[in-house]
């Protein structure tokens, strides 16, 4: 996964907590609009209320519920969203249009977090023709405009049980003016402003997306794709001193310098890439992972155990051996030394004995191959 994919991913979970959220309180809204009418606070006929509401909690209870079970890692989660949310929008401008109208626009807001234009589409189709469904569903059923408007300014009662009631109040003319007046306006209305959501929000989406690539490019070197010193050191200040315990390895990549005096320098950097090809093996998130510099590199283990940390690099240095060819007139090796402290850390220090044991192995190993 890319740097800009693994940085969609990351905001496309934090969509998907946000949505959770919302659409848990805007369930907890239709609920208290619910009891509010069954206590005759409003005066929207109970049927069409527990109807429409019922549907409306229905429909924001299933990603509710999808997210608490996949904690919306799923890439579906979203579509679930925009139609489960838009099917709520739905029900409430048919059975209460006179207050429901601006529920069209909830699944574009919550499509064009998402900043992916194939969700806002599906979003802007559905509530389009949803738009126009409510209100000519809303003829028929459901505390329609119109309904209110005959209800106060001909004292009409809005307790109308049968369709064959509401057909009398209404006729073919009236449908006409209903289209032209309430849903030609309404389309045009949420077209608009669903249009230009999506045009400045997606702007700053993408203007958001180049300022992280121009920080990520910051923090990266160029040679390996791993985090360089400006990111290590940042994480120094900022954060190593606050973890509960820190596993830290440095590792220096030996005869290196003999490689490239006698192969070339395509050879050491292949050696290096090779060495960071392997530290990217480790995907935990809590294992941080840099090239310093040079022949440098560093683990950082956030919060394992000394005996996990030091189990799972002893695998890998196993693992990543060897460095280069066989036939190579140099064969490259990796000194690793190791550190580890709990709370309180003073990380200054753990880094300086990490280092300190590093050189010692080197100097060892040194040794060794002379003799």
């Amino acid at each position: 996964m890319g740097e800009v994919e693994k940085i969609q991913y990351q905001d496309e979970l934090k969509a998907n907590r946000f949505s959770s959220v919302f659409l848990s309180i805007m369930c907890g809204c239709c609920l208290l609009v619910w009891i509010a009418n069954e206590c005759g606070i409003f005066v929207v006929n109970r049927s069409f209320m527990r109807l429409g509401m019922l549907i409306a909690c229905s429909c924001l209870l299933i990603p509710v519920a999808a997210y608490m079970k996949t904690g919306g890692k799923n890439r579906w989660f979203k579509y679930v969203v925009i139609v489960c949310v838009s099917l709520m929008a739905i029900s409430i401008q048919t059975f209460l249009t006179f207050h429901g109208v601006l529920l069209c626009l909830v699944p574009i807001i919550l499509a064009v977090q998402y900043s992916q234009p194939k969700v806002f589409k599906l979003a802007f189709i559905i509530n389009l023709a949803g738009v126009f469904l409510a209100v000519v569903a809303g003829y028929y059923i459901g505390c329609w405009d119109g309904n209110m408007i005959y209800a106060t300014t001909y004292d009409v009662t809005l307790e109308m049980d049968s369709f064959a009631k509401r057909a009398e109040i209404m006729n073919g003319e009236y449908m006409k003016q209903l289209l032209l007046f309430f849903a030609l306006p309404r389309l045009v209305v949420y077209s608009a402003i669903s249009l230009s959501a999506f045009y400045i929000l997606n702007n700053a989406k993408l203007q958001y997306v180049r300022q992280s690539m121009i920080r990520i490019q910051a923090e990266t070197d160029g040679l390996t794709g791993l985090e360089n010193r400006a990111k290590y050191n940042e994480r120094i200040k900022n954060e190593y001193a606050r973890l509960n315990s820190v596993f830290v390895a440095f590792i220096d990549v030996n005869y290196l310098k003999k490689m490239n005096d006698i192969c070339g320098h395509e050879a050491g950097d292949a050696v290096l890439r090779r060495v960071a090809e392997e530290m990217k093996r480790f995907s935990d998130e809590n294992i941080h992972r840099y090239r310093l510099g040079g022949d440098e590199f560093v683990l950082v283990f956030c919060n394992y155990s000394e005996d996990g940390a030091n189990k799972i690099l002893v695998q890998w240095e196993k693992d990543v051996e060897p460095l280069n060819r066989k036939e190579d007139p140099v064969q490259c090796s990796l000194a690793i030394g190791k550190a580890f402290a709990t709370k309180p850390l003073d990380i200054e220090a753990v880094i300086k004995e990490a280092d300190k044991n590093m050189y010692e192995v080197k100097k060892e190993m040194k040794a060794e191959r002379t003799e």
